[in-house]
């Protein structure tokens, strides 16, 4: 199966927030952007685009902007991506969160398992203070525990420092549960037919 290793990166955002995985060639764009929201946490609650060698692709919504390409039949190889290829992946039209996405790498006959979050950097909106509250947190709650404390008790202090720090394992484990080929996602999609 030929894969592809990308880089995405949040554009102007210190501490800067990224990722780098692996995907399937026969990726749709939808389910890339699917993928993207995972790995990002976020919820699809915004308009977005991707930006790919000039053209505009996304998934159209009824009252939000129209492509003209269907994205749930348009696949990553139809691009011939190169090692250092580049395009852009924008998310909230309001708030204007432009992520860059640089193709790192292909392989032609891999067995290697997609998606898959390899590594990472910082979570979206999260400050290095949110970070070391949580995580003081976390640790406050660790060293006050009795005996009677269970991890039904500790876990929501975890749940609260993984909302604000990279967690890959999590990350892969919300991966495996995307089902990416579920034709139940096309029917929601409305096709205006128009440009931006």
């Amino acid at each position: 199966m030929k894969i592809y290793v990308i880089k995405i990166a949040g554009r102007g955002i210190s501490p800067m927030v990224w990722r780098r995985l692996r995907i399937a060639a026969d990726t749709s764009l939808a389910a890339l952007h699917f993928i993207f929201q995972s790995v990002q946490s976020w919820g699809d609650d915004h308009l977005h685009q991707f930006h790919i060698y000039g053209k505009d692709y996304g998934i159209s919504y009824e009252g939000g902007i129209g492509f003209p390409d269907n994205p749930f039949q348009l696949v990553i190889d139809n691009f011939a991506f190169d090692a250092g290829d580049r395009f852009t992946y924008e998310y909230n039209f309001f708030e204007h969160w432009l992520h860059d996405v640089r193709v790192e790498a292909v392989h032609e006959d891999s067995t290697l398992k997609t998606p898959f979050c390899m590594s990472g950097h910082g979570m979206p909106g999260a400050t290095a203070e949110d970070e070391a509250d949580k995580t003081l947190a976390f640790l406050e709650a660790i060293v006050n525990a009795d005996d009677a404390a269970t991890i039904g008790d500790i876990r929501p202090f975890i749940d609260d420092l993984d909302s604000v720090r990279f967690n890959r394992d999590k990350i892969n484990r919300q991966l495996s549960k995307l089902d990416l080929a579920s034709p139940m996602l096309e029917p929601q999609v409305i096709w205006l037919g128009h440009r931006r």
